[in-house]
């Protein structure tokens, strides 16, 4: 049943006993009776345009009008509308017609109730969130009669809201005034706002400004790697997590939390961190955010340095490391190998639209020792999330050397100069009691000057593994020994050759004097 119609219903329910009371059955009866209508609109619209039988009447200021009509009889039946239409943005629809009681012959007092539908244009403005309106992607409205309506704003900028409806209270037609709110409002993904909630009135203005107003909620943050003891800021609140990676922060704004989330200190539990970037994730309920980080983290490391036999070499004797991991080479120097240094342990990445933990591991590339390199490169690796240590084995050897003299070959304490594979001196003793060790040298060709030989004194030794290196010098006493022996065998000579020279002598003498 159309709107009208219904009107119709409760107008006869509502004029029946009325015409049944003023009414004389027997003018009824005589047929046609002429006589005046006089009509009030509720609520009280002028430009009313109405039909009282075959007599159209429009309303004036105040909603009142006054028609002349033929027949009198059952006139409140014959009332209708002539248009729907009031003005360009309103239209009204026949409720009820009301027959007040008969106070004068051949007159007829009628309250017409009238239900009112006015046009209005939503106008969407950001406010202070920076979200585009465009971004709104439905609107759901709420009457105060309980009636609800969704709007897209893209598609509909223009709404037709039911704006009075008349009742009958108490035997009085009744405009009530029909106002409207925003229940919610449906936006783009990531896109949090709702409106201002003043009760808006349809009648008396055309434009309905919607201002966009942030939506408080909870922000919740999950790291990759999950890294306890990170510090987040965002909108001045502030959230660590916990042992699971995990932090939660209220937030007066849900919009743009994403671009809004900041380390407050790079200090995690143990590690120092970065943001490589924030994603978001669906929200598990309503005024909610779910934010993953992914995270560099970065652990100190302490560097050991052994030899082939594990005997500790002092970094002192190092002048440049230089590791490999990540995608990325590192050079360590100076002052950095007397303390621990801060290298990339684990990163989020993302894999298959998930981000998941990688871990870095890292291969030792080169140990710059006395000068030469003492690692084979890539032999030796190291994962920075097992140990905080990174004890680095060089090819370095013990040279065990022995000096000897040449004649007697007994042990010998010499001072020695050694020369290391890069051209650098140092001075070393060498003793007599027991063979002397060279310690941890790295791989190279050395050479050994004594300072007690007088022959021989430059001896060339190649480390290339722990050895034992003999050298044979000609020293002094040697020299000397020789030099009587060998002075000995001439002075023999003399006195063998003066000998045989006398016997040669007599021999001549003897044979004259025969």
């Amino acid at each position: 049943m159309n709107v009208r119609g219904v009107g119709y219903a409760l107008a006869g329910l509502v004029v029946l006993p009325t015409l049944l009371a003023s009414t004389p059955v027997a003018a009824a009866a005589a047929g046609p009776v002429p006589g005046t209508v006089f009509i009030q609109t509720v609520p009280a619209l002028a430009g009313v345009h109405l039909l009282v039988g075959s007599s159209p009447v429009t309303t004036g200021a105040g909603g009142a009008a006054k028609v002349t009509v033929a027949d009198f009889n059952s006139v409140a039946s014959k009332v209708s509308l002539a248009s729907t239409v009031l003005d360009a943005r309103d239209t009204v629809a026949l409720a009820s017609v009301n027959v007040a009681p008969h106070t004068a012959k051949y007159q007829s007092h009628l309250t017409i109730g009238l239900n009112v539908t006015s046009k209005v244009t939503l106008q969407i403005s950001g406010g202070n969130t920076g979200v585009s309106p465009g971004d709104v992607q439905a609107i759901r409205l709420h009457s105060v009669t309980g009636k609800t309506m969704q709007v897209d704003p893209r598609a509909t900028p223009v709404v037709s809201l039911l704006s009075r409806q008349t009742r009958l209270i108490a035997g009085t037609v009744t405009a009530q005034v029909v106002t409207w709110s925003v229940d919610s409002l449906l936006a783009n993904p990531g896109v949090s706002v709702t409106t201002s909630s003043t009760p808006f009135d349809p009648l008396t203005d055309g434009t309905w400004p919607l201002v966009l107003r942030p939506v408080a909620g909870t922000v919740m943050v999950d790291t990759v790697p999950a890294t306890p003891g990170v510090s987040f800021g965002l909108e001045g609140a502030t959230g660590v997590t916990d042992a699971h990676g995990h932090a939660t922060m209220p937030v007066t704004d849900l919009n743009g939390v994403g671009a809004g989330l900041k380390l407050s200190t790079s200090q995690a539990v143990g590690s120092t961190v970065s943001v490589l970037r924030v994603a978001g994730l669906p929200p598990g309920t309503t005024f909610q955010r779910h934010l993953v980080a992914a995270l560099a983290v970065s652990r100190p490391v302490s560097l050991g340095f052994t030899d082939s036999d594990g005997h500790s070499i002092s970094p002192s004797r190092i002048s440049d490391v230089k590791i490999t991991g990540g995608g990325g080479t590192m050079d360590i120097s100076g002052a950095q190998l007397l303390s621990p240094v801060s290298v990339l342990s684990e990163q989020g990445k993302l894999v298959n639209g998930t981000w998941q933990p990688q871990q870095v591991t890292y291969t030792v590339t080169r140990v710059t020792v006395d000068g030469s390199d003492a690692v084979f490169a890539g032999q030796q690796r190291f994962n920075p999330n097992t140990s905080s240590n990174w004890s680095i084995s060089l090819s370095a050897f013990d040279l065990t050397v022995t000096v000897r003299d040449v004649l007697f070959g007994r042990r010998i304490t010499s001072a020695a100069e050694v020369t290391r594979p890069d051209g650098k001196q140092y001075g070393v003793l060498l003793g007599a009691g027991q063979p002397t060790v060279l310690r941890s040298l790295v791989r190279g060709q050395y050479t050994l000057v004594t300072r007690s030989a007088v022959v021989g004194a430059d001896s060339k030794i190649l480390v290339s593994k722990n050895s034992d290196a003999e050298i044979r010098v000609v020293t002094l006493s040697d020299v000397l020994v020789f030099a009587m022996v060998v002075l000995g065998a001439s002075v023999s000579v003399v006195v063998l050759g003066v000998g045989m020279s006398r016997r040669s002598k007599q021999r001549r003498i003897g044979a004259s004097d025969e």
